[in-house]
């Protein structure tokens, strides 16, 4: 088979041969006719000549005849001259047409050519058999006649047979000739290129590069020579390959060993990194424990105010700098790709709400007005992290707090469409000192403020933010922020929204309400964000006159007397202030509402105020500085194993708190196991790290010694500063039920405490007095029933008889609310169990029966709901509940127990001012 570049040299060869033939063949054909059109002109012209020179011959001989008429001397003369073989026809014409004399074939002359004409066509010529020419006869110059003289042209077809001949004669010369020229240019030519087409073929078939084509003259030749230079520079570039090659392998063996090594050093620098955090998170959180535990005991003393006032300074400042820590961690679990994000339902309204309100004593301390706006869109709940969001969140509000000097902090929530989704945009606006446009850019990188003045002058360490966007990012959503250099600034972040529950309406409007609410001199993020919820409810804005009146409590106080034309007034109270229920008792207001305000307690607020309902409205928490009230664990058992004696002094002060006095200690985990294996204990608290056998092995030893001998299972709880790396998770594998991170609070450890053990209660005072617990538990153990702020406010309202006559009411009145409540559950009425509960919790709340209050309102929130699955057993549990309160009540108000009396009328006027609904 020929290659591809052999078959084209070839073919060329063919079609210049082709091309030569072709050029030749109409040359010839061209001259051919050419000449043959020549000679037919040049025989006309010469016939012509010939005819009329004969045809004036015979006119001039028969003159004299055609004159005198006489025929036969007129043919005799066309017979004596007109006998050429080539004429066919000879006549002699009188000068009227007639013919005087003729000789030939007269059937032929009309079909002769008249030569006489002037211009003959050649193709004429050669279509016809005969030519003719006539002349005149002249006598003394006048015409007396003519002659006609027809002839044949059978002589044409051989001149034009010899012009033929001549032409293909000529034509196969120039054939011979070109043909010659062509076979010359095949081996100057296409040779070459044949052979340089084989050279090619053979490098492409064979990759044999050392190859060289012929080279010669002419084009051909530099054709050839280029074609070499390209092999040569082919040959160049494989030697540079090959030499590169042989390098390269050695090259990339020395890189993949640099980068495995590279690899080993940065995963050695990460473990190592780890590692450090874990044991600086360890050895810091191990001296806080003690530090914030003793902080909170001491600061939570009977002691002087001014030393209170510092156990509360050294609290506050180890939590920020456990704060600190916990930012870094968190920064470190984000850097490590650690850090998981929950995808279960949330309530935005409850993540503003604890955010509002963790944050509340910071903004009054600092005379912010925070608060809190939630749009009416804003699904009840959707999918998603609430810590994790939380925390973003209060970042946010912790970042614009601590850049405001004066004015407000506003938190907003409202829902937005994107073409991805609905998305949730959470924004934080603040008056603070804004932040320069050129810093915009990097505000949310790690370790980054707007300047080191800002970082000396308020503190941080610059992740609280990273953190937060890098959170936002985990779950699906973007963050940004819009600043003005002493204007404020607003942080923002848009998460997108999936499994939504449909938010639910704002309120009833009912249209016979007065429509007018005026505010007092309130904070403009607190009028914000009831001004918003209002007009979404119906209500408009006034400056004064006939309306609902929303006021501060300071501003109640200060005046002394209700607005002009209020209808019905909301005291607005800071968190912590216990001045709401003297407002409500004097009548300067109808309801108060803590401040920040919260969702959870200002839309029922909303809503009764919308529909003209009843103001139920429970009475602010008392001061943070109150003693805490802790639920009591008297006589439970607990086993605690650390190896720092700070720490176990700390633990078991704490436990001492909670009633907690059979206490075991031991310093390192064998001597636990042991423990464990010779006393029955109700829970065990295990610090990690200890010598001899650590916390967690020595918890996987206790769990096989009850596998082994079907003992029952004792709750165990790490106890322990592990808070990243292996340890965090190490109890988990160890079949702990539980850990509590060091440094923990009394609220963590209470909450761990109700979780695995059972809280002490006793049926009547004297079982108190029995217990071998010691006073300080008992006393704990009665203020747990008790609210001791609305206890003190009974006494400094009346004296003894009013004491007793409140107290003879709640107990008449209280069982019968209790009836009524279990009376509804047993129809199934959420209607009417929410509403005996909502009584209950009232005039206990007023009493100061806080355990009941509590219990009668979580009961009061599920039947709102409609859900009454499971409140009969709550429901029952609040007959022993109110008999222990009961009789804490006596003991604690000095009054005897007797039974109730009808002695209410006085009581009733002066309870008018305690009742909220």
């Amino acid at each position: 088979m020929l290659s591809p570049l052999t078959n084209p040299i070839r073919s060329l060869s063919g079609r210049l041969a082709l091309a030569v033939a072709s050029a030749v063949a109409i040359a010839l054909l061209l001259l051919t006719g050419l000449s043959t059109w020549r000679e037919v002109e040049r025989y006309a012209a010469a016939k012509r000549e010939v005819l009329r020179m004969t045809a004036q011959i015979l006119a001039a001989s028969a003159a004299q005849a055609t004159a005198q008429g006489d025929e036969v001397a007129a043919l005799s003369t066309l017979r004596a001259i007109a006998h050429g073989q080539a004429l066919v026809y000879a006549s002699v014409e009188r000068a009227d047409g007639e013919i005087l004399a003729e000789q030939g074939i007269g059937l032929r002359l009309a079909d002769d050519i008249d030569l006489d004409q002037g211009s003959v066509s050649p193709l004429d010529l050669m279509t016809t058999r005969t030519l003719r020419v006539s002349v005149p006869i002249l006598e003394n110059a006048r015409p007396i006649g003519r002659v006609v003289l027809v002839s044949d042209n059978r002589d044409l077809a051989e001149r034009i047979a010899e012009v033929g001949l001549t032409a293909v004669l000529a034509g196969l010369l120039a054939l011979a000739l070109g043909l010659a020229v062509s076979m010359g240019l095949q081996r100057s030519v296409t040779r070459p290129l044949a052979a340089l087409a084989r050279t090619m073929d053979g490098v492409r078939l064979g990759h044999d590069y050392s190859k060289r084509a012929e080279t010669g003259s002419g084009e051909v030749g530099a054709l050839a020579e280029s074609f070499n230079d390209l092999l040569q520079a082919v040959n160049e570039r494989d030697r540079a390959i090959a030499r590169y090659s042989a390098g390269l392998e050695e090259e990339i063996r020395l890189r993949t060993h640099d980068l495995i090594e590279a690899k080993q050093s940065a995963d050695e620098a990460n473990a190592a990194k780890s590692v450090f955090l874990a044991t600086m998170s360890h050895e810091i959180r191990t001296p806080m424990n003690g530090m914030l535990v003793m902080a909170e005991l001491l600061a939570s003393a009977d002691l002087p105010p001014r030393q209170q006032r510092y156990a509360k300074v050294i609290a506050r400042s180890g939590q920020s700098l456990l704060a600190i820590i916990n930012d870094i961690l968190d920064f470190a679990k984000v850097e490590a790709g650690r850090l998981e994000v929950e995808r279960i339902p949330l309530s935005p309204r409850d993540v503003a709400d604890t955010v509002v309100t963790l944050f509340a004593e910071r903004a009054r301390a600092a005379g912010l007005d925070l608060a809190a706006q939630i749009a009416g869109d804003v699904p009840r709940s959707f999918l998603g992290d609430p810590v994790r969001l939380g925390q973003v969140l209060g970042n946010f509000v912790s970042n614009a707090l601590k850049f405001t000097a004066a004015g407000h902090v506003l938190v907003r929530m409202e829902m937005e469409q994107e073409a991805s989704g609905p998305v949730l945009r959470i924004a934080v606006t603040d008056t603070g000192i804004g932040i320069p446009q050129d810093r915009l850019a990097g505000i949310f990188t790690a370790f980054t403020q707007a300047d080191q003045s800002i970082a000396r002058r308020f503190g941080g360490t610059g992740l609280g933010l990273s953190i937060a966007e890098r959170l936002i990012v985990a779950m699906g959503g973007r963050v940004g922020v819009e600043s003005r250099l002493g204007e404020g600034s607003t942080f923002w972040a848009r998460i997108p929204v999936e499994g939504a529950e449909s938010a639910e309406p704002l309120v009833r409007r009912a249209p016979a309400v007065p429509g007018a609410v005026c505010f007092g001199e309130i904070g403009g993020a607190t009028r914000a964000a009831l001004m918003a919820d209002l007009q979404t409810a119906g209500f408009h804005p006034a400056q004064s006159g006939e309306g609902h009146w929303i006021v501060e409590a300071a501003e109640l106080l200060a005046s002394g007397r209700r607005p002009d034309g209020a209808c019905r007034v909301i005291a607005l109270v800071p968190i912590g202030d216990s001045s709401g229920p003297g407002l409500v008792r004097a009548g300067l207001a109808d309801a108060v509402v803590r401040r920040p305000i919260a969702q959870a307690e200002w839309r029922p607020l909303l809503t009764a105020l919308s529909d003209g309902a009843p103001l139920a409205v429970e009475a602010p928490e008392a001061d943070e500085g109150a003693a805490a009230v802790l639920p009591s664990f008297a006589g439970a058992r607990v086993l605690l194993a650390d190896d720092s004696a700070v720490n176990r002094e700390v633990a078991s002060e704490a436990l001492g708190r909670f009633g907690v006095c059979d206490i075991v200690c031991v310093e390192d985990g064998q001597a636990a196991v042991e423990a464990a294996a010779a006393n029955r204990f109700d829970l065990v608290l295990m610090d990690g790290s200890m010598p001899v056998l650590d916390g967690f092995s020595a918890a996987a030893a206790i769990r096989a010694g009850e596998a082994r001998d079907g003992t029952e299972r004792v709750p165990i709880v790490a106890l322990t500063a592990h808070v990243v790396g292996d340890g965090a998770e190490s109890w988990q594998a160890a079949g702990m039920d539980g850990m509590l991170a060091k440094p923990f609070t009394l609220a963590q450890l209470g909450a761990l405490l109700a979780r695995h053990l059972q809280t002490a209660t006793h049926d009547d005072p004297a079982d108190v007095a029995a217990s071998p617990v010691s006073s300080a538990a008992v006393r704990i153990s009665e203020n747990a029933l008790l609210d001791e702020p609305t206890i003190a406010n009974l006494e400094e309202l009346g004296d003894r008889d009013f004491l007793e006559r409140i107290l003879r009411l709640y107990v008449a009145q209280a069982p019968q609310a209790l009836l009524e409540l279990k009376d509804a559950l047993a129809r199934d009425d959420a209607p009417a169990v929410s509403r005996a509960a909502h009584s209950l919790k009232s005039m206990s709340a007023n009493i100061g029966a806080v355990q009941v209050k509590d219990r009668a309102g979580a009961i009061e929130r599920t039947a709102r709901d409609g859900d009454l699955a499971g409140l009969g057993d709550g429901a029952s549990g609040l007959d022993s509940l109110l008999t222990r309160t009961v009789s804490a009540l006596h003991l604690r108000l000095g009054v005897p127990a007797e039974d109730a009396t009808s002695e209410q009328e006085e009581t009733t006027r002066k309870l008018g001012a305690l009742e909220l609904c």
